[in-house]
């Protein structure tokens, strides 16, 4: 479980320098990264006697995945900024609403 933990970690701090980089292929690449590390964490077991290791690392990792929801966020909000100036230029208006999930 350590190792896993460890392998997301590593995982997570990639995909927040890519959002930081603002690359959306390494973003792309990063997140299924990700994606990857996490059905392995999943699986994983706790060896006895690293459960405190453990909820360091989940403490660790809770802290980078909201790291990483603000520059999601961050980058959401200046796209959708983008589109309103792009609109304003054209005097056109925006067909509908810019949603994420």
């Amino acid at each position: 479980m350590i190792a896993e933990m460890d392998a997301m970690q590593t995982r997570l701090d990639a995909l927040v320098d890519a959002l930081d980089g603002q690359d959306p292929g390494a973003i792309v690449a990063a997140s299924e990264a990700l994606a990857t590390a996490v059905i392995l964490f999943q699986s994983a077991d706790i060896p006895a006697g690293s459960e405190m290791r453990a909820r360091l690392l989940v403490t660790q990792t809770l802290k980078q995945l909201e790291a990483a929801a603000i520059r999601v966020n961050i980058l959401k909000d200046w796209t959708r900024q983008r589109i309103d100036r792009n609109h304003a230029l054209r005097g056109t208006a925006p067909r509908g609403a810019a949603l994420s999930y």
